[in-house]
């Protein structure tokens, strides 16, 4: 019997399906995961279940962190703030319309992710050769929503907590205009009140 996990992958805060194989872990254990990308870290949201129906093709969990794996996981977060700086420095010179949200490594450091916001779509094809010479990787570039920059980003809300959407990956289903209710950084009605009202 095939079972599977929802984990918060930490690269976008999202929450996916993974297989766990011979893994059993538990809500909040640290995970290494194998995505479409390489091996990338999250963070186990359910326990061991088999659903129905059940999706085809599903990435699979690897492993619980280790102590080994947490010391990799610090030096990849120096390393990503480094990346940052050099990505912001080549957008600037570039003179790129867009703005830089998130640099984010894979666990083999093959791959590095661009997140970044813009009002239209962008030609960055010489950006891209700048920044793979720079760091030496693949560069994958994203472009996310104000919504969507909030949750890889994360923050605290107005009620000191983390956000919904990076927290807990749920988002706000409120339409239309706000009014009369508080509204995030991202623009949009406040994640929780969705929340309360599923309640």
């Amino acid at each position: 019997m095939i079972v599977t996990v929802s984990a918060l992958l930490l690269r976008d805060r999202k929450i996916y399906q993974f297989t766990c194989g011979a893994v059993s872990p538990s809500i909040n254990d640290w995970v290494l995961v194998e995505t479409d990308y390489g091996r990338e870290a999250a963070i186990c949201k359910s326990l061991p279940a088999s659903p129905r129906p059940m999706k085809k093709n599903l990435p699979k969990l690897v492993r619980k962190l280790s102590e080994e794996d947490f010391r990799k996981l610090k030096y990849l977060k120096k390393e990503e703030i480094r990346a940052r700086d050099v990505i912001a420095k080549l957008i600037e010179e570039e003179k790129t319309p867009m703005k830089l949200a998130k640099t984010c490594y894979t666990f083999d450091k093959r791959r590095v992710f661009v997140y970044y916001t813009a009002p239209a779509r962008v030609d960055f094809r010489n950006l891209i050769k700048r920044i793979n010479s720079a760091l030496k990787t693949h560069v994958q570039m994203i472009q996310v929503s104000p919504v969507e920059c909030a949750r890889i980003i994360g923050g605290l809300g107005i009620c000191g907590r983390p956000f919904c959407c990076s927290l807990l990956g749920i988002f706000s289903k409120q339409k239309g205009s706000p009014v009369g209710k508080e509204v995030g950084p991202c623009g949009k009605v406040l994640c929780c009140y969705s929340y309360e009202e599923d309640k």
